[in-house]
């Protein structure tokens, strides 16, 4: 489908292939790299130490944190709203900024688990969220803990995401909910920018979902898909084009020191400014209202021993 795919961001070496299968459409990066070749790509990219960790653990909580997160907040919170009884586990949980912001508002319990240690060991309020490093599976817990779990910017990085949702079922008390976030292959602006598409992120993203592909991964982990919901966030437009434009113009990548900045760099990233007030904005908001924007939200039930399946909720 997509050939010559890079590392546009950090141009780290290396060139992968987004191929779908042909069988059940999932779609897919190839070649997969292993381990090492992974944890390579994602160095400096997550999680940092020092300053660059304390400014990443800032960016959870400050003003477009907090929006984010209460944005994804009110989504969960059209199935189910976290309450004081309730526990909330994060998957992908980085320095806790989501839950965080669902302990301040709600009350709720919380606990968290993410791949990265660097991120689990600066995350935010230990003597309140109980944070474990590793996979979902690497973390153990008991079973039918959790009220909820959310899967935020995650799954798509899972090598095996079927494994870890019949993982999260396990764990997630009867009635529970499941929301996942992830970015939608069949957005508009994938098809327009192509490879250069930003939540492409290669290769760290390993499965590229439709909400297809996402709902039958849900079903085949024993949930029931109770909500769909278009998310609305407006930088992909741009943030695709600076890095389609930023490629060809070889304009320095992300991380890079001020010293390799140029006069035509910062006029090209002021033009991406302008691009985001005058085009971003106003087109987002149309493809959100045709479900067509690059990032999707699927919230499913685990359903309790005696109780029917709950019919789909309507709306957005």
């Amino acid at each position: 489908m997509l050939h010559d795919v890079r590392d546009w961001i950090w141009r780290k070496p290396g060139t992968f292939t987004v191929q779908r299968c042909a069988g059940c459409g999932l779609v897919m990066t190839r070649p997969r790299p292993d381990p090492d070749a992974l944890a390579w790509y994602y160095e400096g990219a997550y999680s940092g130490q020092g300053e660059s960790a304390r400014s990443k653990r800032e960016g959870a909580t400050n003003t477009f944190g907090q929006a984010l997160n209460g944005y994804r907040l009110h989504v969960l919170s059209k199935v189910r709203r976290p309450g004081p009884d309730d526990q909330l586990l994060d998957v992908g949980c980085s320095y806790g900024g989501f839950l965080w912001l669902a302990r301040q508002r709600t009350g709720c319990r919380t606990a968290g688990v993410d791949l990265d240690e660097g991120s689990v060991r600066e995350a935010l309020d230990p003597d309140q969220t109980e944070y474990r490093a590793g996979t979902l599976l690497d973390a153990a817990f008991e079973p039918q803990r959790f009220d909820l779990i959310t899967f935020y910017e995650c799954l798509e990085h899972d090598p095996a995401p079927v494994e870890t949702l019949r993982e999260a079922h396990r764990v997630l008390a009867p009635g529970g909910v499941v929301a996942v976030e992830v970015p939608n292959f069949e957005g508009l602006w994938r098809r327009v920018f192509g490879r250069y598409w930003m939540p492409l992120l290669m290769p760290q993203h390993l499965i590229h979902f439709t909400p297809d592909t996402l709902r039958a991964a849900l079903e085949a982990a024993g949930f029931q898909v109770v909500h769909r919901q278009t998310m609305w966030f407006p930088l992909e437009g741009v943030a695709s084009y600076a890095l389609w434009m930023g490629t060809l113009l070889r304009v320095p990548p992300a991380g890079s020191p001020p010293s390799w900045r140029t006069p035509f760099d910062l006029l090209f990233g002021l033009s991406v400014v302008v691009l985001w007030f005058v085009a971003e904005l106003p087109t987002q908001l149309l493809l959100w209202a045709t479900r067509h924007t690059g990032h999707v939200t699927m919230i499913a039930r685990k359903a309790a021993p005696d109780q029917a399946p709950p019919d789909t909720i309507a709306g957005w």
